[in-house]
């Protein structure tokens, strides 16, 4: 192998210094080092492999445009056209506005819908270049790979055989020349040429583009990717006569409207290095809008007809008038003037008349109106139009009853007509007679008639029945057909426990607007059934179902303290009293203390609020001015009726005289606590000390505070108040001297001094004296 290989190095070398437009030695030595380290650690039986150097960098192989500096010497003597005469000022710009530019949105949006892809076939007639990276694949006795690159000089090295000119051959072209001059080297093999990367090129697009410049984009490149890359024509620019000029020489002019409106791609040329694509000032613009399928304004190439311009726009709609096709065309002499043009007819000469700059073309709608159709709406099963020739009569519309539902409203349906002077008339007509009398036919249709068909609960109103009381869902229900008290009982979820069923009550309205009651026994009717109580109800009826007389269900006392069995006790019967409850709960203990014993009744509280108390005294309340002038009144105290809520009782006399004397009927819910018995006499407010002084029987209440520390400087001394076990308060003069008992609490108040400011009170005297004296001086002189 080792001779083979030198043999090879020979060949190579040899090849490489015979020929004529070879580079230099040394870079063929360098080229054939490269190819013999790629050679290097692979086995004789893999498959040899070759590649380029890259001698182009990064910039070799283009996929996306990029704006240069335009080369103005490369457009020739195209910037002439440019001045093509266009005015804008044709149009008025408000109609221009309302109408889009046909065609001027293929090129809006960004992105790589016009990019040729990488994966795109090579079309035949391709032409290699400079940059192309050229595959060459070998099989047979040699089973080899070369990645090939054609130079800035269009050739391409292979080793063992040099140099190979490839510039402008196909790539069929490029096969027979490369399997001839691989001929010289190897024998019996075969080969395919493919090509890799493709190069880039230069084109320049000009003229009224968005984005005029420069653009490197790839050899495979079409006029509309360019045309892409520079975002399009703008406003200005034309969309049909697009020039692509090649050596200061137009080769195509391209009309975008075959490819817009007819998927023509034929003008989609290839682009080369060097290529200018000229994008001129539009032609003469026309407006098409209405009944047409795509309304815009469209660009002529010159010519074209009013229908061309027509079928531009996609023809005509099925909705249009084609007898009237208005042309708002601008006049020679000044102004603008109107052209109706008849389509309807095939010998319209107007119609194929030259269409114009500016012109407006309108296409009409027709009026819509239906020539043989009646109507059918409303509550049944076919709504919609019908043709009259086949629904002659009302009955013919509704199929003799069978488009009508079952809960159509059958003694009125509307025949809504309209006159010849264009008011409407409404026909009432009996569909039940209508169905029922077979033969007669009913009234007879007329172009345009409307036949309304009601529900029942479009036309009556919904009727109410109302139960309240002890059901478990009261309110309003729905009254149905045939509804009786039982159903409505049951529609209320059933009577409750406390139901009284010997008579509940039914309030009717009667037509003249009075009210009847009627009782009904609810124990005959559910408890036994019996449906001659069953009353039918009538509309707004009201039933009223009444509780069980003293029926209580937490009928409750609670008693807490000093009691054997504290807890919470039902009163047994009405009228029940305290002693017996105290008595219920295993009497007081040996602790108890009687006179402390508190009773609170809820309901005081309740009776205060609905009587509305707590408003009275707002409204007997002082008024008061204040600095802002504002009257306000003056609460003098704070009214809470919650606090109402405390019975004082004598528990002492009521227990020892066992319940004979000052004995109280208990009511639901009360609270009675008996309290431990108290260790002394308390002793609060403006003393010396506050707290509990030790009971000494027989002793006044000055006998107390003086344990206290007695009265302070500011003490309220006629204030003191002197509070009993029991609830009752006692004023000083009436407790000065009284004894105190056990468990009382003996209150000082403070003093309300008010500061008063003797200057002021001095000189408003001496004013009022001065003002009196003056007044006796008048008197006496008069």
């Amino acid at each position: 192998m080792k001779i083979f290989r030198l043999i090879g190095v020979g060949l190579a070398v040899l090849i490489l210094t015979s020929q004529s437009h070879a580079q230099s030695s040394d870079e063929a030595e360098r080229l054939y080092q490269q190819y013999l380290k790629a050679q290097k650690g692979k086995s004789e039986q893999a498959p040899q492999s070759y590649k380029s150097p890259d001698i182009y960098g990064d910039t070799m192989h283009a996929q996306k445009g990029e704006a240069q500096d335009i080369d103005m010497r490369a457009l020739g003597s195209i910037q002439g056209d440019s001045m093509m005469k266009f005015n804008p000022e044709l149009f008025d710009q408000s109609h221009i506005d309302s109408l889009m530019l046909f065609g001027y949105d293929m090129f809006a949006e960004r992105s790589s819908s016009f990019a040729p892809p990488a994966t795109a076939s090579v079309p035949s007639d391709y032409r290699i270049g400079p940059g192309d990276n050229i595959i060459v694949s070998m099989w047979g006795r040699v089973d080899m790979e070369m990645e090939l690159t054609v130079n800035r000089e269009g050739r391409v090295f292979i080793p063992k055989a040099g140099n190979l000119a490839c510039n402008d051959l196909t790539l069929d072209e490029l096969e027979k020349r490369l399997k001839n001059r691989l001929s010289d080297v190897y024998s019996e093999f075969n080969l395919s040429v493919t090509l890799g990367k493709v190069r880039s090129i230069k084109v320049y697009v000009y003229g009224e583009v968005k984005q005029p410049g420069g653009y490197v984009l790839s050899s495979l490149s079409t006029l509309f990717n360019a045309l892409y890359e520079a975002r399009g024509p703008n406003e200005r620019g034309s969309l049909r006569k697009i020039r692509l000029l090649r050596d200061g020489k137009t080769i195509s002019e391209v009309d975008l409207y075959d490819f817009l409106l007819h998927g023509n791609a034929g003008g989609n040329v290839k682009l080369e290095s060097e290529d200018v694509i000229f994008v001129p000032l539009a032609g003469d613009l026309v407006e098409i809008r209405g009944e047409v399928k795509r309304p815009a304004i469209y660009e002529l190439r010159g010519g074209e007809t009013i229908r061309d311009v027509i079928g531009l726009a996609g023809g005509m709609t099925p909705e249009a008038f084609a007898s009237r096709i208005m042309v708002d065309r601008i006049a020679e002499a000044d102004g603008r003037f109107v052209q109706d043009i008849d389509l309807a007819t095939t010998d319209s000469s107007l119609a194929d008349a030259q269409a114009k700059a500016g012109d407006r073309v309108t296409v009409y709608p027709m009026d819509g109106m239906h020539r043989n159709a009646v109507w059918l709406v409303g509550h049944v099963k076919h709504p919609g139009a019908y043709q009259l020739e086949q629904r002659t009569y009302v009955s013919d519309l509704i199929f003799n009853g069978d488009q009508l539902y079952d809960d159509c409203y059958w003694e009125r349906a509307d025949l809504v007509r309209t006159l010849p002077n264009g008011k409407k008339e409404l026909i009432p007509v009996n569909l039940g007679d209508l169905v029922s009398n077979e033969d007669e036919a009913g009234i007879a249709l007329q172009v345009g008639d409307s036949l309304v068909v009601y529900s029942v609960s479009e036309v009556e109103r919904t009727r109410y029945v109302t139960i309240k009381g002890e059901v478990q869902k009261p309110g309003e229900y729905r009254l149905f057909e045939n509804m009786k008290l039982s159903d409505l009982i049951f529609r209320a979820g059933n009577l409750k426990r406390n139901a009284f069923m010997l008579s509940a009550e039914v309030a009717r309205i009667t037509p003249s607007g009075t009210t009847e009651l009627y009782k009904a026994n609810l124990e005959k009717l559910i408890t036994e059934q019996d449906e001659s109580y069953d009353i039918a109800l009538a509309e707004d009826d009201r039933v009223f179902i009444r509780s069980i007389p003293s029926w209580e269900t937490n009928n409750t006392v609670t008693v807490d303290g000093e009691v054997r069995f504290p807890g919470e006790y039902v009163i047994s019967y009405k009228g029940e009293t305290l002693y017996e409850m105290i008595m219920r709960a295993g009497g007081v203990t040996d602790k108890a203390f009687p006179q402390g014993a508190v009773f609170t009744r809820a309901e005081i509280s309740t009776g205060l609020e609905r009587k509305n108390f707590n408003e009275i005294i707002t409204k007997s309340a002082p008024l008061k001015e204040d600095s802002t002038g504002r009257i306000r009144p003056e609460l003098v105290f704070d009214f809470d009726p919650k606090r109402m809520n405390r019975i004082v009782i004598d528990l002492r006399t009521v227990l020892e005289s066992q319940g004979r004397i000052a004995n109280i009927s208990l009511r639901p819910a009360d609270v009675i606590y008996i309290p431990e018995t108290p260790s002394g006499v308390q002793v609060m407010g403006a003393v010396a000390s506050s707290g509990t002084i030790q009971f000494v029987a027989n002793q006044k209440p000055s006998y107390f505070i003086d344990r206290a520390g007695g009265f302070l400087r500011n003490s309220d001394r006629d204030g003191t108040r002197l509070v009993k076990a029991d609830g009752r308060v006692l004023t000083w003069s009436k407790a000065n001297g009284r004894e105190v008992d056990l468990g009382d609490a003996i209150v000082v108040p403070t003093e309300v001094k008010k500061d008063r400011d003797w200057w002021k009170i001095l000189t408003s005297t001496a004013t009022i004296i001065g003002g009196l004296a003056t007044t006796v001086y008048i008197v006496d002189k008069l």
